[in-house]
């Protein structure tokens, strides 16, 4: 309890912040003076200020952004979930907290993370004792979440703190269950690693790459599950070991959103199995696809009946109904016209052929070639193939179309196009995961270890989608990126005053001090 007292010496009144608290091994109330506020008048009012003589600064540590998410962690109970959770004490939780804080802006080596956190408010807010903290002790955090028992096989209680942390948004939330469940590679920064293996990422194929499966929520878009692939295993065969990990997490009846190169036969027979529901785009080598895309005509789907808002500044034709799909009999299938998209889809495909007809460019030709793809067939002369008219024609049926599916009957066309396309999200969030939140390089070793790490990644990324929800209801626009650029400035100084070291906050402008009170962050930098 902190309150304030004023006392008289000799002839003058002095007021002081004082703190009360409970001293469990005296079993009494104890008293210790937090501040000096200045001398009073008989009212209580400060007539003469405290002035402090400085000899010199410290340390300056920058807090505006640390004191976002440490706010929204304590708000979500991390800590206290942690340690219930992977059954270790108060210390070694905050220090698996402190790992996942240390994900979000730029990471620090595990060396280096002990020293950071004790220059940092965080042993304060966090009521962590500094002196037994070390590497070694960030490791056993570590340990904590994930490791190999002496009978050789792997306990990973950090997928059951995910499971935890899950249950915790979720239960005020009345977000429906519609889950986007995609993956991204890194490159493996070693020599050895279980989950590094030659896989392909963009910009050529890597002798050590893994993967990273997040699934997301639909509208709060806060983590659902995070786990590491592979780096040579299909996407599509990892969807299988996420529906069996939600299933064994108490989900009964929920919606996934995937893209089309995890939608497979065998994949969607599983996910109805399993008592979910899948909502994604009919690649285009389904034998159906093709049938269903030229069923109607334009003039049969592109009517104001049919249209449906995809982007702020696009419009789309969509018509459903019922149809046998990947040996079902019965999916509710959606054909979608972009007539912008098909334009351009025409107008590329005919400029190709002009130029195919036209130029004598050996080299443009063989590009051409490739591009043109099945419409391109062999032919002697020069040029060595010809553009198949007939083709071409029936090719331009398909320009701006393509199928989209839910194995959920009681969808309708307009919701089956929207909640797909939300689906973007998952994609800002791995921009985000491989930006902000420091996702690669990747440089442990173990397999457990990087178990581990999947987990501290989930909790950075809830924090982060929790700071972020929480200014969409405050203040529409502001992002998370933007109010760490705002907050930047916000330092911790310590000054050194004779043999007395003190700390003070920057003063804060009202534009950061209203960023800080909307997560209830700015009580942590008024804590002392």
């Amino acid at each position: 309890m902190v309150y304030e007292v004023i006392r008289k010496v000799g002839k003058y009144r002095y007021k002081y912040e004082v703190e009360s608290r409970w001293d469990p091994e005296k079993k009494q109330p104890r008293q210790r003076v937090l501040r000096f506020l200045g001398r009073v008048d008989e009212r209580g009012k400060v007539i003469v200020p405290p002035e402090i003589r400085v000899a010199s600064v410290q340390s300056s540590f920058p807090i505006g952004g640390l004191s976002l998410f440490c706010a929204v962690a304590q708000k979500l109970d991390i800590v206290s979930r942690a340690m219930d959770v992977l059954d270790v004490p108060w210390d070694t939780a905050g220090q698996v907290l402190c790992l996942a804080l240390n994900q979000i802006g730029t990471r620090r080596p595990l060396g280096e993370v002990s020293a950071w956190v004790k220059r940092s408010p965080l042993p304060r807010w966090l009521g962590l004792d500094v002196s037994q903290m070390n590497r070694d002790s960030f490791e056993k955090a570590l340990y904590a979440l994930c490791h190999v028992t002496l009978d050789e096989t792997k306990e990973d209680r950090g997928l059951m703190l995910q499971q935890e942390m899950t249950k915790t948004w979720r239960n005020g939330s009345r977000e429906p269950a519609q889950f986007y469940y995609d993956v991204t590679k890194q490159v493996y920064h070693g020599t050895c690693c279980p989950y590094a293996e030659p896989g392909y990422f963009p910009g050529g194929r890597k002798k050590g790459v893994l993967g990273f499966g997040l699934v997301t929520s639909r509208f709060n878009h806060h983590p659902v599950l995070c786990r590491a692939i592979p780096g040579s295993r299909n996407d599509t065969v990892t969807v299988q070991d996420v529906v069996n990990n939600l299933k064994a997490w108490g989900f009964d009846k929920l919606t996934l959103i995937m893209d089309r190169g995890m939608v497979s036969k065998e994949n969607v027979k599983f996910i109805i199995e399993s008592g979910f529901d899948q909502v994604g785009i009919v690649p285009d080598t389904n034998n159906a696809a093709w049938d269903y895309l030229a069923r109607w005509a334009a003039e049969d789907v592109q009517k104001p009946e049919f249209i449906v808002k995809r982007s702020e500044k696009r419009w789309v034709y969509v018509r459903a109904w019922e149809a046998p799909l990947f040996d079902r009999k019965r999916m509710k299938v959606a054909l979608v016209i972009d007539s912008v998209r098909g334009a351009e889809e025409m107008t590329e495909r005919d400029g190709m052929i002009h130029t195919a007809d036209k130029s004598t460019d050996a080299s443009l030709l063989r590009e051409l070639r490739h591009d043109l793809g099945y419409l391109a067939v062999p032919a002697p002369g020069r040029r060595g193939f010809t553009v198949d008219r007939k083709l071409a024609r029936e090719d331009r049926i398909g320009d701006g179309r393509f199928l989209m599916f839910s194995t959920d009957l009681s969808m309708s066309a307009e919701e089956i196009l929207k909640v797909y396309f939300q689906r973007d999200e998952i994609e800002r969030a791995f921009r985000t995961l491989k930006g902000e939140l420091c996702l690669g390089p990747i440089r442990y070793r173990r397999r457990e270890m990087i178990d581990a790490y999947t987990t501290l990644v989930y909790l950075a990324y809830l924090m982060w989608s929790t700071v972020q929800r929480r200014f969409e209801e405050k203040q529409p626009g502001l992002t998370v990126t933007g109010a760490l650029r705002l907050l930047e400035d916000v330092h911790l100084v310590r000054f050194q005053s004779g043999k007395t070291v003190r700390e003070w906050t920057t003063r804060l402008s009202d534009e950061q001090e209203r960023i800080l009170k909307y997560v209830g962050a700015a009580k942590l930098l008024h804590s002392g």
